[in-house]
C-alpha cells in the first residue's frame, strides 16, 4: 500500500441507509468504502437496523473461520 492508498482507505463500518421506500438496511462497509455485505431484512426504522447492525457485529466478532 502506498500513502496515497492509505489517505484514501477508510476504517470498516457499518452505515445505516435510507432506502427509496422509507425503510432502513445496514450495510458492512470495506476498507475500499464500497459496501461487502447487507442486511437480509429492511427495518421499519433507523433505530431498528442500528440494533440489528450491532446484533451482526456481535456475530461476526464471535464467529469461527471453518475450513
Amino acid at each position: 500500500m502506498t500513502e496515497s492508498d492509505d489517505a484514501a482507505a477508510v476504517l470498516p463500518h457499518f452505515n445505516v441507509v435510507h432506502g427509496t421506500d422509507g425503510r432502513f438496511h445496514w450495510e458492512l462497509i470495506n476498507p475500499h468504502g464500497t459496501p461487502a455485505a447487507r442486511s437480509m431484512e429492511d427495518f421499519s426504522t433507523a433505530d431498528e437496523a442500528v440494533a440489528n447492525a450491532e446484533y451482526a457485529r456481535q456475530l461476526i466478532h464471535r464467529a469461527p473461520i471453518e475450513r
